[in-house]
């Protein structure tokens, strides 16, 4: 057995023989204790690598791993090290590590061998690199077991005291204030279990100690109950009562000394030198009652000198940045561009962020070395705490779910009109959320199951604006600040642009009024600043009174090359109450690319020179070798583009400056018609040629707005659905033009019923219903809805497509896989064998209409994913930033 103690000095040994002098040097030592402090599970290659060898490239790091490895199975045993994937651990069953132990003692409260095991601080002395990550890691853990230590210590002493051993509570205390030698907490109880064993004199001489200690160590003056307790001590007693605090030798039937429990005060700082001395039993004299009352005065005294040393102004602590390590398998998301990524915890130390193959919500905890996933989040962004850290919110499209940060299903609050551009958990417990609906404002519902959103902000259309996003709640909770998006239209030529500001609006009015011009994503930090991001994505901070709600100074800069998503998005910025900051950076700024996609998940890039800062609403051409889609190049409108597969060139199909969406390609191939959103009125349908050499016709306009066209095979019928974001709406209309005059309703009540899909032979309609309660898809007989119904998905379904022989439907389940259907539709129309194809939360989703195309033979799909890049997106952590941001503010005086 391999024995690795972590737990003072580091060593290694072995019950039998020594351990070879090759496994004792600096490398193979490092990693086995990296892997030490990994615990059972181990850690990934990855994250070794950027702990021992952060400042080498990664081929180098990843070499100079797997000698470490080579060397200490050679010396030490194959079976040390086991490989999983590409993870590595301690095998358990071979090496003895104290810290395991240590934390399983705790876990037991066996308090005593807790007590056995620990040696001193961890790894004390060992330096392995200079990796921020891995100082962080060591700092961390140091902390966490010093005061499991002490804990397990302080409660040992009380039990002794309570059976009235105070030679042994003498003991554990002189213990914990070895371990902590400048802790006025252990002092005083040392102190006070000196003079309960009839050691005055020892107890004031470990007062002098103390004191003379922190003069030296700390250059300050000692915590000055220590000096009042000295003194109280010290006064002459009668012989026969010098073994006694309060002046009286009181026999252990008389008086018992009783300590607080561990567990009832958690400050090492505080701590009544009299409150834990209790009476019991007969009453005593004159004179114990005397020196008591004269201790207890000295007692409130102290508590007063106390709270005036609280009161010195602390001294600076020092900033320090640095990358968050995270596994391959943890990477944070590459998500979409107008959804958030990353929250952080109001106390610090806690990361919520969407990451991971299936784009999961992780809490990822700074102390630990792993995040945990939150089940049943896959798809969902934008996330962000209750008040108190112990929940955490996250959005879809129209749902708004919480969740426990320590396990339990996720609970709905609500799954209508709440949008998916940020939300802020009030101290009410109300939260304050993007809205969905056209020209709606921010709402406010109450953080409870089913509660019912209501309007909270109303935007002001005379001046333009069109959007509420990114609420941040204010911690008086007299306001909440948010971004505005604001519609600028060139008249002439029909354009549109978006200009952006912060706003802040008052609790419980709505009201609101501008504060900072071409800015976004406000965050207020509780040192008295506004972060915002510019236009020019730059990070800046202005002072900013949040109980007048007013800006109070002028702007600064604090760093450039801001990610900013699109319209408005999501700017990767956290910070905490504490002064934690983090922040992400993207080496792809949010852009998006096609992608194949195999049956069994493989992927390959359509054209990797061909990438958008946002893709959408991809459509294959009936012949398979072109596709239209809508996207975004730089800062210009969303327009229809035309690409021939795969790497073939491409047209802008849509020149009139408006923004177009859900393109449609007519059976022939020749046209495709799409929703074109005007400068002014409703969203129609327009139908121009695909090879762009004539204008493009209005196809449809009805009262409301019109989205998702869908052309039945023979070219006889139009589909089309509402707004699902309108009250009353969300119904899927079919029109057959130059036959009718008007649509007629295909699917229509009050519930939504959207994306629309008719199979190859234009006999079978699919659907998505939310009438459940939940999104699940259907399937009617076209044009003869109402004939019959089949429920195809159960537990939540979107996005259906039908395979190009009718045979297979496809749709997307809740956890964001690709899922398919057999379907037999002779002689009757029935279901088979339902397939779970592969994870797929990770391209682009929407509920109300396909973010994906099926193949001509039906095995490849082609999805959209963010932009691949060398590297993944990092995290930055930025630790007592505000230490910082007053030295950037007291470079402007």
């Amino acid at each position: 057995m391999l024995v690795i103690e972590l737990l003072g000095t580091l060593s290694l040994r072995a019950d039998a023989g020594s351990v070879p002098l090759v496994a004792q040097q600096k490398r193979p030592l490092g990693l086995l204790a990296v892997l030490a402090l990994g615990g059972k599970q181990g850690l990934s290659r990855h994250r070794i690598e950027a702990y021992l060898w952060s400042e080498s490239p990664a081929e180098r790091a990843a070499h100079a791993l797997n000698q470490a490895v080579y060397a200490i199975r050679q010396n030490l045993g194959d079976d040390v090290i086991l490989s999983t994937g590409q993870d590595l651990r301690l095998n358990a069953e071979f090496v003895q590590v104290d810290v395991w132990e240590f934390d399983e003692a705790i876990a037991a409260k066996q308090w005593a061998r807790a007590d056995g095991i620990y040696k001193g601080t961890l790894l004390d002395g060992a330096h392995f690199g200079d990796s921020r990550e891995l100082e962080a890691l060591i700092d961390t853990n140091r902390t966490r077991l010093r005061q499991e230590y002490h804990k397990a210590v302080e409660l040992l002493a009380n039990i002794s005291a309570e059976a009235g051993d105070h030679s042994q509570s003498v003991t554990w205390w002189r213990k914990f204030a070895n371990s902590d030698p400048l802790s006025p907490h252990a002092t005083k109880k040392l102190m006070l279990a000196l003079a309960a064993a009839g050691d005055r004199a020892g107890a004031v001489k470990q007062a002098r100690l103390y004191q003379e200690l922190v003069r030296q160590e700390l250059e300050m003056e000692p915590d000055s109950q220590i000096e009042a307790l000295a003194i109280s001590l010290s006064r002459p007693s009668a012989p026969e009562d010098a073994a006694s605090p309060t002046g009286a030798k009181v026999p252990k039937d008389r008086t018992a000394y009783v300590h607080e429990s561990a567990d009832e005060g958690n400050d090492p700082s505080v701590g009544s030198s009299t409150a834990n001395w209790t009476p019991i039993g007969k009453k005593g004299s004159r004179r114990d009652r005397t020196v008591l009352y004269a201790i207890v005065s000295v007692a409130i005294l102290m508590t007063g000198a106390a709270i005036l040393g609280w009161m010195r102004p602390a001294s600076s602590k020092p900033v320090v940045r640095y990358r968050l390590v995270v596994d391959s398998t943890e990477a944070i998301a590459k998500g979409p561009s107008w959804s958030g990524r990353i929250a952080l915890s109001p106390d610090g130390s806690r990361l919520a962020y969407i990451g991971g193959p299936r784009s999961q919500l992780l809490i990822r905890a700074f102390n630990q070395l792993r995040a945990t996933a939150v089940p049943g989040t896959e798809g969902v962004g934008s996330p962000f705490f209750s008040p108190d850290g112990a929940r955490v919110g996250f959005l879809e499209e129209e749902k708004l779910r919480i969740a426990s940060i320590n396990g339990g299903p996720p609970i709905m609050v609500t799954d209508t009109l709440t949008g998916t551009s940020g939300a802020s958990w009030g101290p009410d417990d109300i939260i304050y959320v993007d809205g969905t609906a056209e020209g709606t404002g921010l709402l406010r519902v109450e953080a409870k199951p089913a509660a019912r959103p209501r309007s909270f902000t109303v935007l002001d259309t005379a001046s333009g604006e069109v959007d509420h996003a990114w609420p941040d709640v204010r911690p008086n909770g007299k306001g909440v600040l948010f971004t505005i998006r604001i519609k600028r239209t060139n008249e002439t030529k029909g354009r549109n642009s978006y200009a952006y500001a912060i706003a802040v609006a008052d609790i419980p009015s709505g009201k609101h009024r501008v504060i900072v011009n071409d800015a976004m994503y406000a965050r207020y930090a509780k040192s008295g600043y506004l972060l915002y991001v510019n236009t020019n994505k730059t990070l800046m901070f202005v002072p900013f009174d949040q109980n007048s709600m007013k800006v109070t100074g002028e702007p600064a800069a604090l760093t450039e090359g801001m990610r900013v998503g699109l319209l408005g998005g999501s700017a990767d910025l956290a910070v905490s109450g504490t002064g934690t900051l983090v922040y992400a950076t993207s080496a792809g700024e949010g852009k998006q690319e096609l992608v194949w996609v195999t049956r069994d998940g493989k992927e390959q890039a359509v054209d990797p020179d061909w990438p958008g800062t946002y893709i959408g609403f991809p459509v294959l051409s009936p012949d398979g070798k072109r596709v239209a889609v809508a996207k975004i190049i730089n800062s210009e409108s969303v327009n229809i583009w035309i690409k021939r597969l795969d790497r073939g060139t491409s047209i802008k199909l849509t020149l009139d400056g408006r923004e177009s969406y859900q393109p449609a390609w007519t059976p022939d191939g020749r046209f495709v018609t799409f929703s074109s959103v005007p400068a002014k009125g409703t969203v129609d349908l327009w139908t121009k040629r695909a090879d762009n050499v004539t204008q493009a016709v209005m196809q449809l306009h009805v009262k409301g707005n019109s989205w998702n066209a869908r052309w039945s095979p023979d070219g006889k019928w139009l589909l089309f659905q509402t707004d699902i974001t309108s009250p009353g709406a969300g119904d899927i209309l079919a029109i057959r033009p130059g036959v009718d005059t008007a649509p007629v309703p295909v699917v229509a009540s009050r519930f939504s019923e959207m994306s629309p899909a008719l199979s190859p032979n234009g006999r079978w309609l699919a659907y998505v219903s939310n009438e459940t309660g939940a999104d699940e898809i259907f399937v009617v007989p076209f044009p003869n809805t109402g004939a019959a119904r089949w429920a195809i998905s159960t537990g939540g379904g979107t996005e259906p497509l039908w395979s190009h022989r009718g045979s297979e439907l496809f749709y997307r389940d809740a956890s964001g896989n690709l899922v398919a259907v057999e379907v037999n539709t002779a002689p009757t129309f029935s279901l088979g064998r339902t397939t779970v194809l592969f994870p797929a939360a990770g391209f682009a989703s929407l509920r109300f209409t396909p973010q994906y195309a099926v193949a001509p033979d039906d095995r490849r799909f082609l999805m959209i994913r963010p932009l691949e890049t060398s590297s993944p997106d990092n995290i930055i952590v930025v630790e007592n930033w505000f230490e910082e941001l007053k030295a950037a503010a007291r470079k402007r005086l």
